[in-house]
């Protein structure tokens, strides 16, 4: 599929090897129901087409599943002491005044409600390299600075 690199915390890579096993489970499961005979009409049966439909988007899924587990790398913490932002940083920073802390990582394991950005999202790209002290400015609808508090890696 790609030669894109994914890149994973050790959870996250065990997260996405659980998700393969799951949906291949799913897809024997589906493989072993009676899947519905095509009908030779011109009007073909609803029934195989969403059977057919069902399997492709499962099989897509497991696709796209695969390309990840081939191109995986996980995320490696530096020593305690590195100070620039680099992938696995737990990073806390300062906009507008007020102080917000969260962990640098791979766009799979994105999710700012948990405290995670993607290194691929604007902030994260805008800070990756930078070191406690720094600023950096991030353009969108609105122009904010944000001020580099602490870098730390666990």
């Amino acid at each position: 599929m790609s030669n894109k690199k994914y890149y994973l915390t050790k959870e996250g890579l065990e997260r996405i090897k659980k998700e393969y096993e799951e949906l291949k489970t799913k897809r024997r499961e589906k493989l072993k129901e009676d899947a519905p005979e095509a009908t030779h009409t011109e009007d073909p049966d609803p029934e195989y087409l969403t059977f057919r439909k069902d399997l492709a988007v499962l099989e897509e899924k497991i696709a796209k599943v695969e390309d990840v587990l081939r191109n995986v790398e996980i995320i490696k913490s530096p020593s305690k002491k590195c100070k620039d932002i680099r992938l696995g940083a737990e990073v806390v920073i300062e906009a507008n005044g007020q102080e917000d802390k969260f962990i640098l990582v791979g766009t799979m394991e994105a999710d700012p409600i948990f405290g995670k950005i993607s290194d691929e999202s604007p902030v994260g790209r805008a800070l990756l390299g930078k070191k406690e002290g720094e600023e950096v400015k991030v353009s969108s609808k609105i122009e904010v600075i944000y001020k580099i508090k602490k870098v730390s890696y666990q």
